[in-house]
């Protein structure tokens, strides 16, 4: 039976399933590959006895053939290939420099054959840079690749420590890259700030979703934050739950805090509202009186508003509900009487207009338009 083995080339490109030809390597270990492309150093990750999903042919095309394992010789020449990639990528950078683009030179590589230099670079906005390939192929005398690639790449390429202290997943094992959504923070009841959701990509982190499987396989299960929930013969709120530990914490209103174990936690949904009623099974005791939590269907704190019209119904022939300044109603259709000394007439309401000013055009006056004499001698 036919073993498949997984091959990466470098850090950006994705992994290349390859029939395991006859030797004797453990995983991981540095191959000597032909590829499309030229030879290369591939890194074997890991072996499968069966054919992977998402392989359609027998093999991968793009591996041509595997050569070797390395040994000692390919050591060293690996260490001088290395060594150039440092040179190659500060003549670059200086390049990029005199052509004076906007782009950020991240790495320089080699392929194993010096057949090929790969240039890793990042860049906001759309680079030409055909006079800068012109300036490079004259300098190194060989093919030239750029590769324009994000920040998530850019991580995978370079490396870091992530938040947690170890090293990011991305350079670590990763392969693809998951699309990660706030949702899935939601889920795990952590706080939507994003200084602690991104890693030093500036994205959102990614073990948000390698961990989503496993807090979604809670969801339903347990009441949420707030919620609240029958200790007994008392009544309290979820303020936590860690579903590492399996623990749940509870605080009731003497503002005491209690934890209890995941397994003490039960529920069902009421017929009759549809609300998920939640007790703790303590032991020796059945099912204590949930009508508590039906009681207030909005408990405060909840977020829930009482709406404007809930009020009762205001009755607009009721007089007693429009009192006037001194305490006594009043007839809807009374008005105070009018002032014996009030006129009528507009010059009371509307102040007198001025007279219109007079625009009429103003007599000709007669000018010399002859010029005055210039005197040299006086310069005032």
């Amino acid at each position: 039976m036919s073993q498949y083995v997984a091959l990466r080339l470098r850090k950006l490109p994705t992994i290349h399933w390859v029939i395991r030809p006859d030797m004797d390597f453990d995983t991981p270990h540095d191959l000597v590959v032909t590829t499309q492309h030229g030879c290369e150093i591939a890194r074997a990750m890991r072996v499968s006895d069966q054919r992977p999903a998402g392989l359609k042919t027998e093999s991968d095309p793009f591996i041509v053939e595997i050569l070797r394992p390395v040994n000692d010789d390919d050591r060293e020449k690996i260490a001088e290939m290395h060594r150039k990639e440092r040179e190659a990528f500060l003549q670059s950078r200086e390049k990029i420099q005199y052509h004076q683009l906007s782009m950020k030179l991240l790495k320089a590589e080699y392929l194993y054959d010096y057949s090929r230099l790969i240039l890793y670079f990042k860049s906001e906005n759309k680079v030409d840079f055909r006079d800068l390939l012109k300036s490079l192929a004259s300098l190194f005398k060989t093919r030239i690749e750029l590769r324009q690639i994000g920040v998530r790449d850019e991580t995978k390429l370079i490396g870091g420590i992530g938040c947690c202290g170890k090293e990011v997943c991305c350079a670590q094992f990763m392969s693809t890259f998951y699309p990660v959504s706030t949702k899935m923070a939601k889920e795990q009841n952590l706080s939507l700030n994003p200084v602690k959701l991104s890693g030093i990509c500036g994205r959102l982190l990614c073990c948000l979703a390698h961990e989503h499987e496993f807090y979604a396989s809670f969801h339903g299960k347990f009441p949420k934050i707030n919620a609240e929930i029958v200790v007994g013969a008392e009544t309290a709120r979820v303020m936590d739950i860690n579903y590492i530990t399996s623990k749940i914490l509870l605080g009731f209103f003497d503002r005491s805090k209690k934890h209890f174990s995941l397994d003490q936690v039960s529920g069902r949904k009421d017929q009759a509202t549809g609300r998920n009623l939640w007790w703790i099974s303590l032991p020796g005791e059945e099912e204590p009186d949930l009508s508590v939590l039906l009681k207030n269907l909005n408990p405060p704190g909840s977020g829930k508003k009482k709406k404007r019209g809930d009020g009762p119904a205001r009755n607009e022939n009721d007089a007693s509900s429009r009192p006037d300044s001194a305490g006594s109603s009043r007839p809807e259709n009374s008005r105070p009487p009018r002032p014996e000394n009030s006129r009528s007439d507009d010059s009371r309401r509307r102040p007198e207009r001025s007279p219109e000013p007079d625009f009429s055009p103003e007599p000709e006056q007669d000018f010399d338009q002859s010029p005055e004499p210039y005197d040299e001698g006086s310069d005032e």
